[in-house]
């Protein structure tokens, strides 16, 4: 009778503490707007468009843009117009995002930015894994550090290694001195780069 007791009580408190996880998960979205609109799909999974001063809360991370669509069952939500995303110690705006929230995955498009603590950028497209924390900017790609600026077809930041990677039409400068070559990387926020590739430098005489 005591181990049934026990197994009855081992399994309802198990029910409350999935309960509880679900509740905790689902209060970790939170979707305002001046209008939110519910409809289903036609394979009848719900989708919520929102319009006007739209925000979307999850986890640590605020987004806000003019339009939203999200579809719940593939946890896919599409901003148009404004977007602006605050995450960590970044912000991100763009005309356009994409974010998948299961994979967190996030693509922007048209008038991109980024900026952080020591680094600035923009570029037409900006491609996020938030799991491995890789970012990559492509399409007049640009990039800032407090002692470097320069330019690329493409530039990808690993910031978990405090290094990005420059390729294709490199040019920019470095304390002054101005560089080209095909493909660069940067460590030590712009205090050392390698070049590679068609490299040139012209050194400016330090006074």
């Amino acid at each position: 009778m005591n181990k049934l007791f026990q197994k009855k009580t081992a399994i309802i408190s198990f029910i409350i503490i999935l309960f509880l996880f679900n509740i905790n998960v689902l209060a970790q979205k939170n979707l305002t707007a001046d209008k939110l609109t519910f409809k289903k799909s036609e394979e009848g999974t719900n989708i919520i468009e929102a319009n006007n001063n739209v925000k979307l809360i999850y986890n640590e991370i605020t987004i806000t843009g003019d339009y939203a669509l999200y579809k719940q069952a593939e946890e896919l939500i599409n901003f148009d117009g404004n977007v602006n995303i605050t995450m960590e110690n970044k912000n991100l705006k763009g005309n356009h995002l994409k974010y998948n929230l299961n994979e967190e995955r996030l693509n922007m498009n048209e008038n991109v930015q980024i900026s952080a603590e020591d680094i600035k950028g923009n570029s037409n497209k900006l491609s996020y894994n938030r799991n491995n924390n890789i970012i990559e900017l492509t399409g007049k790609a640009h990039i800032e550090y407090e002692n470097l600026k320069a330019d690329a077809d493409k530039i990808v930041i690993y910031e978990n290694e405090d290094r990005a990677v420059l390729t294709g039409n490199v040019s920019g400068t470095q304390n002054g001195n101005e560089f080209q070559a095909e493909q660069i990387e940067i460590f030590d926020r712009g205090n050392r780069i390698e070049m590679q590739g068609n490299a040139q430098l012209n050194i400016i005489s330090e006074e």
